[in-house]
């Protein structure tokens, strides 16, 4: 029959309700006696478990339940009816029922006793938790994915409440502001990251926020104080959380980490104007010519050097050759361009350029060319500096330098002046006797006569020449002329100054020797500066030498060839150079001289470097002090 089944053979209205009742009821609804077998299951029940009525009527209640419960329910019931004290009864709990087929669910479990009927008797509520269950997993499932989600975004995910209260913090929040989620949860927000002159600010603004006084989105920045007592800047952006009324609630913010990329922001900005302020104290303007694309970056600094309206576009270098380059410039460029493209090799050059207003400059221009971010993709990279004042000064120097120069010609030819002088008349007053002598002996018109004549005349014709290369090597000296680099023989040269430096030394009873190599490969330098150099350092070295009573030993003077250089030397065996004056032998006005003027060595130094050598000194074996120069061959020169 349907409806409750029941053993009681009683056909009371009490019953019958009873009965009706329990079929009503949607949960399992079991009546077992006090040692436990079943007297009772309704309509719910055994659509629950599988059974019939009359399969399960008569059965322990344990059939119902799966190990370990089953094995143990028949010792429960036992304490229970000795000792009265109850782990089920009156209890709910949720536990694991099985079915007919041997499937296992969840269930919430509710025993209880009936009381007043003689032997004791339980009712069980049974409710199926199954489905709730299912929804609580996929619940759980879907927060514990959605906190995954917070927990793994980058940004600092923050909910607050109206009174600015944290609901919700992400771990990255939580990292920033160096406390764990159970210590922020609640906490005012501004309390635990801001200062408190912060705070007021940040109040009012979301205060703004929950009132739609600021639009929610809007982006803003904040500082935020960590626990370790560090400053970190956060980027904000908001949306407002309401009820399902539509009334705000609270903040749901989401807030990025941008310290780092503010300080390179900042740090870009300050090195940018570093280099703008750079390029302009330097006059040097820069280009990118990017060849993939043909886009062309011009710094300002290159727009003000060639004159050119900033607003126009930049020009790639075909346009900079034919708008600004000098066109006497122009084929020499385009060929040193065409070879850099190719080669690759930097580009380095000197030119001249005419600007839009008409301006003729120098500028030294400087490329290379480097990868691109694309693959087979090049950037070109480079400079034009504005050399002008530097070239205009380099010759001011060069001409005061050949002033100088020739000043100190003039100081040396003053100080030879007394050799010279001897060294004059000695040819002159055999020309005077020479003279005379003709003059007697032509008056005697005999063979013999007119043969010793002739002879005096010849000796006058030499006496001459010997005067006259004297004065030859004087005039090129002394004359102030324009610098004349060409190639040279320093052994001609050292050979040609001999008849003028001899006279010198002979003068102070000083013998000059030469030791110079057969052949020496030319150098590029002008002749009468060079051997203003090469008289100085024979004046210092016979000055030294009679200084030191040493004249006997006499001065070497060499020329000999090292590796791709000549170098010419002028040793002495005299009083040498003293420790005191190492470092400042080759100052200006400094001089151990009595009469010097302290200008020869400088004057000589500078000389030298224009000619791309140097000059120094060293000890001579024995004592003495030998002073040398070297300069780069000609042909090491022109590779350069």
């Amino acid at each position: 029959m349907d409806g409750i089944n029941t053993t009681l053979n009683s056909d009371s209205r009490a019953e019958h309700e009873l009965q009706a009742f329990l079929d009503a009821t949607a949960d399992a609804v079991i009546v077992s006696n006090h040692i436990g077998v079943i007297e009772a299951f309704n309509k719910a029940a055994g659509q629950m478990f599988g059974y019939s009525a009359n399969d399960i009527l008569g059965k322990p209640v344990n059939i119902l339940m799966p190990d370990p419960d089953r094995s143990s329910h028949a010792n429960y019931m036992r304490s229970y009816q000795t000792s009265g004290q109850a782990k089920i009864i009156g209890i709910g709990r949720e536990v694991f029922a099985q079915r007919a087929d041997g499937t296992r669910f969840p269930a919430h479990l509710a025993i209880g006793e009936i009381k007043g009927s003689g032997a004791r008797r339980f009712v069980a509520f049974i409710h199926d938790i199954s489905i709730r269950n299912a929804a609580l997993n996929s619940l759980r499932i879907e927060r514990d994915r959605a906190q995954s989600y917070l927990d793994l975004a980058q940004v600092i995910l923050l909910a607050l409440d109206s009174q600015c209260r944290i609901t919700l913090i992400n771990k990255k929040g939580c990292e920033l502001v160096g406390r764990p989620e159970a210590e922020l949860l609640g906490k005012d927000w501004f309390e635990v990251s801001s200062r408190d002159a912060d705070q007021s600010a940040s109040r009012e603004l979301v205060q703004n926020l929950l009132t739609e006084q600021v639009k929610s989105s809007t982006y803003r920045e904040s500082l935020i104080h960590n626990a370790a007592g560090k400053t970190i800047r956060i980027a904000w952006r908001s949306t407002v959380l309401r009820d399902i009324n539509g009334q705000p609630t609270g903040l749901l913010s989401s807030g990025e980490d941008i310290t780092a990329r503010r300080q390179a922001q900042d740090d870009l900005i300050r090195n940018t104007a570093r280099l703008l302020a750079a390029e302009t104290i330097a006059d040097l303007g820069t280009y990118e010519i990017h060849e993939a694309n043909r886009l062309v970056f011009w710094s300002p600094h290159l727009y003000a050097l060639l004159r050119r309206e900033p607003s126009l576009p930049a020009l790639g270098m075909p346009d900079i050759i034919n708008t600004f380059i000098h066109p006497d410039d122009r084929t020499k460029i385009k060929e040193q361009w065409h070879t850099f493209l190719v080669s690759e090799n930097r580009f380095d050059t000197e030119h001249r350029i005419i600007t839009t207003t008409g301006d003729l400059r120098v500028v030294h221009s400087i490329a290379k060319i480097q990868e691109g971010r694309t693959a087979n993709s090049r950037v070109i990279i480079g400079t034009l500096h504005d050399i002008t004042d530097r070239k205009k000064a380099e010759e001011d120097a060069r001409r005061n330098i050949n002033k100088l120069a020739h000043v100190g010609r003039l100081s040396t030819m003053g100080e030879m002046a007394a050799g010279l002088a001897h060294e004059l008349n000695q040819p002159l007053t055999a020309i005077a006797a020479y003279a005379q002598a003709t003059l007697r002996l032509l008056s005697n018109d005999t063979p013999d006569a007119l043969s010793d004549a002739r002879e005096a005349m010849q000796q006058i014709v030499t006496q001459a020449l010997r005067a006259g290369d004297v004065i030859r090597s004087l005039r090129s000296l002394v004359q102030n002329k324009e610098i004349d680099m060409h190639p040279l023989d320093m052994r001609r040269l050292i050979m040609d100054l001999h008849t003028l430096a001899a006279t010198d030394a002979r003068a102070s009873d000083v013998k000059i020797t030469l030791a110079l190599d057969v052949i020496t490969p030319p150098v590029l330098g002008d002749t009468v500066q060079l051997q203003q150099v090469l008289l100085n350092l024979i004046r210092n070295a016979i000055d030294s030498t009679v200084a030191a009573q040493q004249q006997a030993k006499g001065i070497t003077i060499r020329c000999e060839r090292f590796l791709s250089e000549v170098e010419v030397s002028v040793s002495d065996h005299g009083l040498g150079v003293p420790s005191a004056a190492a470092d400042q032998v080759f100052n200006a006005f400094y001089t151990t001289k009595q009469t010097g003027t302290g200008l020869g060595l400088s004057i000589s130094q500078s000389i030298i470097k224009s000619h791309g050598g140097k000059l120094s000194y060293r000890d001579t074996p024995g004592g003495g002090a030998t002073f040398y120069f070297s300069l780069p061959l000609l042909q090491e020169t022109s590779k350069s």
